[in-house]
């Protein structure tokens, strides 16, 4: 039986929005704590894991049979 057509969400998307939302209140309350430093300093620090490789090694990981499809595809 086929799946009707359309984007369906992977069973993990929900989960790792969640925690995303999370981590962006600890980031800003970092940046709150941190008020002194700036903008160049914090984004050297915020920028310490290059978003592009996890973005494809999160795609391999989701599925290894096709890492060409998005993460957030079932």
């Amino acid at each position: 039986m086929s799946k009707p057509p359309g984007l369906r969400l992977h069973p993990r998307t929900m989960k790792v929005q969640q925690a995303e939302a999370e981590f962006h209140v600890l980031v800003a309350g970092f940046l709150d704590a941190h008020s002194d430093l700036t903008d160049v300093e914090l984004a050297q620090i915020m920028l310490i894991a290059p978003p592009i490789p996890l973005k494809y090694a999160l795609r391999a990981e989701r599925h290894p049979e096709d890492p060409t499809r998005k993460a957030d595809e079932e």
